[in-house]
């Protein structure tokens, strides 16, 4: 092994140890730090010409993320989860039903937006309510976490890992969405079915005790409301404007990310001449910065690792582990592994050059895999983890075998299934 790629492994392995790892002794080590600290050294060790630092940054994943995150940003603000939460609230007779409007809604919104900022906007609604209704919240949450990396599953935009692959494989929003969505309707199916099991007496032995008035549910987190509903409506109007031109963009030859992009913009400056008590800064301030942060930091530090030569070495090790990269069941097998360890966007990142493009199969495997393996643990996914710590913030902790109990058979029977559905 020659120096430079010896010297890029150290570099790499030390990175995913720090973003695996998320802290040091008393230290917290986040993943955005992690990644950046990781392209920095490739760029001081020269194993990363200075020419090619910007070039590797992937500027289509960044405007997706973006523009996605400011139309999310501007549907937390006029109010849309609060009158969700509302609606979900009057249309439930029982808990179990309840958990499964949750589950259903928080999937819905997960294939259409990014499940992190989903759950990172459910959660305190969902807490707050549980305890109008007398319920244990820890359920709930559980059945949330799964649901949105399940819901997520579906279509291209629905997490950072299948916007990245959508982009990559050179798949059509449309064609992506319509393979995956059978298989998240089902997956979904099977996680209520498994919350109903471990949960049974959380959900079935205690009754429903309603809140004392439907104005004690509206105190949930609701700016915007009172204001009147042409904010809500033009957002949604936007929000559906962008998923037309995403169906559309193959016969519009507009990549999505632009699509995305341009619909943040236009709220960025229609939103607050809408709504006047929001400006551009309360915006802006929904966007998860770290996100994006943590990608740029992937991009620098993954071009150094094959300028290096060590992408080569690795493939060529992918190639020798389970069965095979070739295959549906060995790929999956592999991204399941590797994104309990590392994470699932970095996995899919690494693991991204050795899936061809045009082989949509195996793409669709790579992204099925990666999120589905994400539900087996707290730490497995950042839709789980942002849960948790959401929960703890209020007074609710979910325990690392309260979420186990439900996540990991889910995620056995899911990835079968995926197997199944995608090797046939």
């Amino acid at each position: 092994m020659q120096t430079a790629t010896l010297l890029a492994l150290l570099i790499f392995l030390l990175t995913y140890v720090m973003i695996s790892v998320r802290r040091v002794r008393t230290v917290s080590v986040e993943r955005p730090a992690a990644a950046l600290f990781g392209a920095a050294l490739m760029i001081v060790f020269g194993l990363l010409p200075a020419d090619q630092v910007f070039a590797a940054i992937d500027l289509d994943i960044i405007g997706l993320l973006l523009g996605m995150m400011i139309i999310v940003s501007c549907l937390e603000i006029v109010g849309l989860f609060a009158r969700v939460s509302d609606l979900l609230l009057r249309a439930c007779g029982d808990l179990f039903t309840f958990l499964c409007a949750i589950m259903g809604v928080t999937a819905l919104l997960s294939a259409l937006i990014l499940n992190d900022t989903v759950v990172l906007m459910f959660t305190p609604i969902i807490i707050k309510v549980c305890r109008s209704l007398e319920a244990n919240p820890v359920p709930f949450l559980v059945g949330e976490a799964l649901a949105a990396n399940i819901g997520s599953v579906a279509t291209g935009v629905g997490n950072p890992q299948n916007a990245y692959i959508l982009i990559h494989s050179g798949m059509s929003f449309p064609s992506f969405a319509l393979a995956l969505t059978p298989l998240a309707v089902v997956s979904l199916v099977v996680a209520v079915s498994v919350m109903a099991l471990v949960f049974k007496r959380d959900l079935f032995d205690k009754a429903l005790a309603r809140p004392r008035t439907v104005d004690h549910c509206r105190t949930i987190h609701e700016p915007g409301r009172e204001r009147g509903k042409a904010p809500l409506y033009m957002v949604l109007g936007v929000l559906v404007a962008v998923f037309l031109g995403f169906v559309l963009s193959p016969l519009l030859n507009t990549p999505i990310s632009l699509i995305a992009f341009l619909g943040g913009c236009f709220l960025l400056l229609a939103l607050p001449l809408l709504k006047r008590d929001t400006g551009t800064t309360p915006i802006l301030r929904g966007v998860d910065w770290t996100l994006l942060l943590f990608f740029v930091g992937l991009f620098i530090l993954l071009k150094g690792v094959e300028t290096s030569g060590l992408m080569s070495l690795l493939l060529r090790s992918f190639e020798h582990i389970g069965a095979g990269m070739a295959g549906v069941a060995g790929i999956s097998t592999v991204s399941a592994v590797l994104s309990n360890l590392i994470s699932n966007v970095p996995a899919v990142m690494l693991l991204a050059p050795a899936v061809p493009v045009g082989s949509d199969t195996l793409w669709l495997a790579l992204a099925t895999s990666s999120t589905l393996a994400g539900n087996a643990t707290v730490l497995g996914a950042a839709a789980n983890i942002i849960v948790v710590e959401k929960g703890l913030t209020m007074g609710v902790e979910v325990r690392l075998w309260d979420f186990m109990k439900a996540g990991l058979p889910v995620t056995l029977v899911t990835l079968l299934i995926s197997v199944l559905y995608l090797g046939a």
